[in-house]
Formats: structure tokens, sequence, C-alpha cells
């Protein structure tokens, strides 16, 4: 067994951190999130009333106009408040991951970039 002294106890574990980041502080983004984007349609739905529109229906209306839809997801914009009371609206969202370079003509068709709402938003199954 070799001693290595009080200091190395303590240079060991940055060491081992320095390891694992990429210099900047932040994780790096994988070919997947660098070629894709979020963007997002409300669902138009009625508390106590019509559900909106399915997520299914969201989806195909960007397939309609030629933009390749890689995922799906039903979500709660967080940005907005709502209080529970019927006939009043929801903040549910229907979220599409897209390719990046269609963001432009989603956005043309009615869509939102996540990013307009800082990206807060929570995912949630849909029904």
């Amino acid at each position: 067994m070799v001693n290595l002294g009080s200091h190395s106890i303590i240079v060991m574990p940055f060491l081992l951190l320095a390891a694992c980041s990429n210099g900047s502080g932040n994780r790096e983004l994988s070919n997947d999130e660098k070629e894709t984007a979020t963007v997002f349609e409300e669902k138009n739905s009625i508390q106590c009333g019509p559900s909106g529109l399915s997520i299914e229906e969201s989806a195909q209306r960007l397939v309609d106009t030629g933009i390749d839809v890689i995922q799906s997801d039903c979500a709660y914009n967080n940005l907005i408040t709502v209080i529970s009371l019927c006939g009043t609206r929801t903040s549910e969202i229907l979220v599409h991951k897209i390719p990046v370079q269609n963001v432009a003509d989603a956005e043309g068709d009615g869509f939102t970039n996540t990013n307009e709402i800082d990206n807060d938003y929570s995912v949630y199954e849909c029904s």
C-alpha cells in the first residue's frame, strides 16, 4: 500500500469532477437534441366541457405541412395560472419534437417554439 499523503485525498475528487465535465459547466447536447426542437399549440380544452384537440389531430397538422413529428406529448403550460371554474380554459398544450429546420414552417402553421415559454411545461400521459 502506497501512502499518497493528505493532499492527494483533497485533489483526487477535483480530478474526477474535471474528467466528467466538458469544461463549460454545462452538459453537452446529444446530436438528437442539437437537430430537433419542440413546438406546441394550445389544446383548447374547456373545464367541464370540450376536451379540445387530440394529440393525433395536432400532430397530423404538422405532418400535413410536410413536417416529420418525432415525438408528441400532452403537457401543461406552467406559466399559465388557471382557476378551477367550469367554462374556463385549461393550461393544456400539445408538444411535438420536430427537426429544427422545420420550426419556421411550424410557426407559420400556428405552432409556437417552446423556447417562447422558457420550456416551462409539465408532460402528462395523454388520455
